[in-house]
């Protein structure tokens, strides 16, 4: 198990780098700048996520709930200044910034019912 998540932790880190690399590239082009730079916080948003929840697991449910409060108010916070700096930067297309940041959970929860349907 814990080889799995340090593979995956590994694997996240090599899709971030292309996903950065990929905005650097396509930054003077609005529509795919905003698709890579919102994939990217998707990706790391969720990487938060998966953090916080096995690092909530093994603490008591009050500890646990004030824990994942300032977890997403941090994520969230972080996550609304850099997309609020990057739009007003960058004069990124906020479509496409949205889709990129909503496709990591449409891949999760397509992956989830794919995963479901297999058993």
């Amino acid at each position: 198990m814990g080889r799995q998540i340090g593979r995956m932790f590994r694997d996240l880190r090599v899709v971030m780098a292309i996903t950065m690399v990929l905005f650097l590239v396509f930054r003077n082009q609005r529509h795919w700048a905003g698709f890579w730079l919102g994939l990217l916080v998707g990706i790391i948003n969720w990487q938060g996520l998966s953090t916080a929840a096995h690092r909530a697991v093994w603490l008591s449910v009050d500890e646990a709930q004030r824990y994942m409060v300032r977890s997403y108010v941090i994520r969230y916070g972080l996550r609304f200044v850099v997309l609020a700096v990057a739009l007003i930067s960058y004069d990124l297309n906020p479509i496409t910034l949205l889709v990129g940041l909503t496709a990591p959970t449409v891949i999760a929860v397509i992956n989830y019912n794919l995963q479901i349907q297999k058993k």
